[in-house]
Order: structure tokens, then C-alpha cells, then sequence
């Protein structure tokens, strides 16, 4: 049994005359136009970039908040900059524990809730 073949006019692979969806590639066919390409055929995926933990950790380890700021926190690493700054001018031992729950406030959390 032969039949009639016709190029699909999305992936050019050879397809049966009367199809009306490609094989190959999944593209819907009409017969009356020949390559009619709508955005009714296509989903527009939107991908977000995430961020990564251990990237906002390592940030605020070197400069405090700055890890905040990563995650999209702008306000919130502002405050702990000056909060861990003022702790390390004061006394070292409140700086370093600030420092300490800085970096692991800026690795926890979702910042996309």
C-alpha cells in the first residue's frame, strides 16, 4: 500500500498528504493554507532565575546583608550591614554572632513566597 507524501512545512520531514498533524515534530497542519504558524501552537515558558542558597551564604560571609540584597532583600540586608557593623565596633564577640545569623538568615527562606 503507497501513498502521497508532502514535506511537513515546520520540519521538512516527509509526511502523508492528508495528515493534519505532523508525526515529527507536532505541528498542526491545515489544508486550505499551507504553513499557517500561529502562537495558538506554542507555550511561552517563563523561567525565573532561582537563587542559590550557599551563593547568598558566601556573599554575606564576606560582607554582611549583602546576601539579603542577592535574594532580593534590599531592605533587610541594608539593616544588617549597619547592625553588624555597629556590632563589630562595639564589642567583636555581638559582631561575629550578628555576622553569624546574617549569613544564615541570607541561606534560609524563600524569597519568591
Amino acid at each position: 500500500m503507497t501513498y502521497e507524501t508532502k514535506r511537513c512545512p515546520f520540519c521538512a520531514e516527509g509526511i502523508n498528504r492528508d495528515a493534519i498533524k505532523c508525526k515529527h515534530c507536532g505541528e498542526m497542519l491545515y489544508a486550505n493554507t499551507q504553513a499557517t504558524h500561529t502562537a495558538q501552537n506554542h507555550t511561552v515558558v517563563m523561567r525565573y532565575r532561582r537563587w542559590s542558597p550557599g551563593v547568598a551564604a558566601l556573599l554575606s560571609f564576606f560582607i554582611p546583608g549583602v546576601g539579603q540584597m542577592y535574594k532580593g532583600d534590599v531592605g533587610t540586608g541594608i539593616a544588617w550591614l549597619i547592625v553588624t557593623y555597629i556590632g563589630y565596633f562595639l564589642f567583636i564577640i555581638p559582631g561575629l554572632i550578628l555576622h553569624l545569623i546574617c549569613i544564615i538568615t541570607a541561606a534560609s527562606g524563600d524569597p519568591y513566597k
